[in-house]
């Protein structure tokens, strides 16, 4: 029986957000403590403007620290809940656990974060996924993440040290969209924690691309095949969808995504 992993992506400016939740929070405790005195509904949705108006007043009454991300010192008072940063479609990865026993053993215990020791290049670090940061994107190419130690790409961590050996039968296994691999660079035997999904579309059966598309597209192809332990392929359908969404993400040319994208909670299914 496949095993499958899962995590849940964020992207925005998560700093802001938070700010904006507390306050949202804190003005529904005042609402919470006021509105039968003032006749208001008990919920800041059901709010009109006047109403608003008038937590807003008692808002300004009520001690809150403002945080560093407020562009002023008034107090916000809205009406309309801070969406949520986190996309509704989680990602579901199943694994090769049958061609890549310990590339999956590592990439599952990362995603959990059970593994009972830490890091040894930071000991106080969890060997963990969560928070971590995707900090790669090449469009129509691949996604990266996974650097659990400096959480900007140029480290990494499995469990079993700093790096292990490639497994034979995943450079065997050939890529297509949402095929997910080792991030290894340039060296052999070198796969740490990051890892990296491939965003290169689907090559057309019939006649949608054309010759020099579907060329191109291969090459792209030949550029990751045998070079990269795969180990897992998403295919569950709404997770594709979602990773359509993290390809149209803008980037720098540094291929830096240009906002905060990050493993906002991570796990594998239970069965």
């Amino acid at each position: 029986m496949s095993e499958t992993g899962w995590m849940k992506i964020g992207y925005g400016d998560l700093d802001k957000y938070k700010s904006d939740l507390s306050q949202w929070e804190h003005n529904q405790k005042i609402l919470h403590d006021h509105y039968q005195s003032y006749g208001l509904p008990s919920k800041l949705e059901e709010l009109n403007q006047e109403q608003l108006d008038i937590l807003k007043d008692l808002a300004q009454h009520q001690p809150y620290t403002l945080t560093s991300t407020d562009d002023d010192d008034e107090i916000r008072v809205t009406n309309i809940k801070p969406k949520s940063l986190i996309y509704e479609e989680i990602l579901y990865i199943d694994l090769f656990t049958k061609e890549c026993p310990l590339t999956c053993e590592n990439f599952k215990h990362l995603l959990k974060g059970d593994y009972k020791g830490t890091s040894k290049i930071i000991p106080s670090k969890k060997l963990h996924y969560k928070s971590n940061k995707l900090h790669r994107l090449v469009k129509d190419f691949i996604i990266q993440g996974g650097d659990i130690i400096k959480n900007n790409g140029s480290s990494g961590e499995s469990i079993y040290g700093k790096t292990f050996k490639d497994e034979k039968s995943g450079l065997k296994l050939n890529f297509k969209f949402g095929t997910i691999a080792m991030a290894s660079g340039s060296s052999k035997n070198s796969n740490s924690s990051q890892f990296f999904i491939c965003l290169i579309p689907p090559i057309s059966e019939d006649e949608e691309d054309s010759i020099q598309v579907k060329e191109f597209k291969q090459k792209q192809l030949n550029k990751l095949n045998g070079k990269y332990v795969i180990f897992g392929q998403v295919t569950n359908l709404k997770s594709l969808e979602l990773l359509k969404k993290l390809n149209n993400l803008e980037n720098n040319k540094d291929e830096e995504l240009l906002g905060h994208c990050w493993i906002d909670d991570c796990g594998m299914v239970e069965k």
